[in-house]
């Protein structure tokens, strides 16, 4: 918004040879608005536990077809006034390494004055990410489209890397994204959980039970496999306290006795060690993994 007070001086005739003149005050009143902006913001899970959708409502102000991009991200068209929905897959933000505020600046600004600097320099660093642009081609004319001052407290959380990252990997390879571990039937599989701790605080020990089931993609999952999959020892993984920076990784086997799709769901202990955390800590990638017939893979 932009207020002004334009001031004229004039005369003419006869009065101009005297000297005199008049003045003229004119207020202005101008409002900017912005080209686009987002009149909804929301989340989504991605296939990655390091990734999230974020959900975008963007609305064209303007009387013109503008392109709205982001960075790698498909261009989204919007119509003069129109309103659609834009997806954008982005990594989460590791808000932990942001630096705390001195110990004077603590001394001498209030807590919500400080809390709402943090939640601008998370919009900041948000907004870098996304690189979001508008374009109208009928113009000629580009800018930017800024998210700051539309995240709202639950969607920071959702785009938040969790201070515990949780890492499986079978035989091996990392399993993340959607990524299928192909195994043979009668050979052990190794596996291994993996925590990294990225807090500033000591956490565990933890318990963990890996149970295998079978999704037969009509919402029914079968978990009697006693006869299909079996584990080689203790199908329970235990993990030590682990210090701030530093890792802990446990191992285990199972052998698979057919072929098929299987998946893991892997649950944690309810004690003392992880009651008092989040949620949101304990969040493992999802597992997937093929036992395909030994002669078959050897022929192929």
């Amino acid at each position: 918004i932009l207020d002004a007070i334009l001031t004229f001086k004039y005369s003419g005739g006869p009065g101009h040879s005297e000297g005199y003149y008049r003045n003229l005050s004119l207020g202005l009143h101008v409002e900017v608005e912005p080209s686009v902006f987002f009149t909804r913001v929301s989340t989504l899970p991605a296939t990655s536990t390091r990734q999230c959708h974020l959900l975008l409502d963007v609305f064209n102000s303007t009387e013109h077809e503008l392109t709205v991009s982001a960075k790698n991200n498909e261009d989204l068209v919007l119509h003069a006034g129109e309103c659609q929905r834009m997806a954008i897959r982005v990594d989460k933000f590791n808000f932990e390494d942001f630096p705390e505020p001195t110990d004077e600046r603590l001394q001498f600004t209030n807590q919500k004055q400080l809390e709402e600097e943090r939640q601008q320099a998370k919009g900041f660093e948000i907004n870098s990410k996304l690189d979001i642009h508008w374009k109208i081609p009928s113009l000629k004319r580009e800018g930017k489209a800024s998210v700051e001052g539309v995240l709202n407290q639950l969607v920071l959380e959702h785009l938040q890397l969790a201070p515990l990252q949780w890492d499986v990997l079978v035989d091996g390879k990392p399993c993340d994204c959607d990524v299928i571990a192909d195994c043979k039937v009668g050979d052990p599989v190794q596996l291994e959980v993996k925590l990294t701790n990225r807090s500033k605080h000591l956490v565990g020990p933890f318990a963990l039970t890996v149970i295998p089931y079978q999704d037969y993609q009509n919402g029914v999952h079968n978990y009697e496999l006693q006869d299909i999959v079996t584990f080689v020892g203790s199908n329970t993984f235990y993990i030590d306290s682990v210090k701030p920076t530093e890792n802990s990784v446990c191992f285990g086997a199972l052998l698979f006795l057919y072929t098929g799709d299987f998946y893991l769901n892997i649950k944690f202990h309810d004690d003392n060690s992880n009651r008092e955390l989040p949620l949101s800590w304990f969040c493992l990638p999802s597992v997937h993994i093929r036992a395909i017939d030994p002669l078959l893979h050897t022929e192929f």
